[in-house]
């Protein structure tokens, strides 16, 4: 009994490993688009037009590019380790 819920907990561990892996390209790249994007919008409105209306732009920017780097890098190492502790 407790070997069939063994077995049974590894194989729902894989899944959710598998599933966290094909979200994980979008938890990275999303979030550095959206960043990239608005930095260009605020350098082309507000540094090239030398518009102050824009600096909320360049700090959300920087704070969703700095936020992903932070976080996204050591989830991203977690998942390999785990990736390669399953097999």
């Amino acid at each position: 009994m407790k070997n069939e819920k063994g077995r049974r907990r590894q194989s729902v561990q894989k899944l959710l490993v598998r599933l966290e892996l094909w979200f994980a390209p979008w938890l990275v790249i999303v979030p550095v688009i959206v960043s990239l994007v608005l930095l260009w919008d605020w350098y082309v409105r507000g540094w090239s037009q030398e518009s102050s209306l824009y600096d909320g732009e360049f700090m959300l920017a920087f704070i969703l590019l700095i936020g992903n780097l932070v976080f996204d890098i050591p989830f991203l190492r977690s998942l390999r380790t785990l990736r390669k502790k399953s097999g």
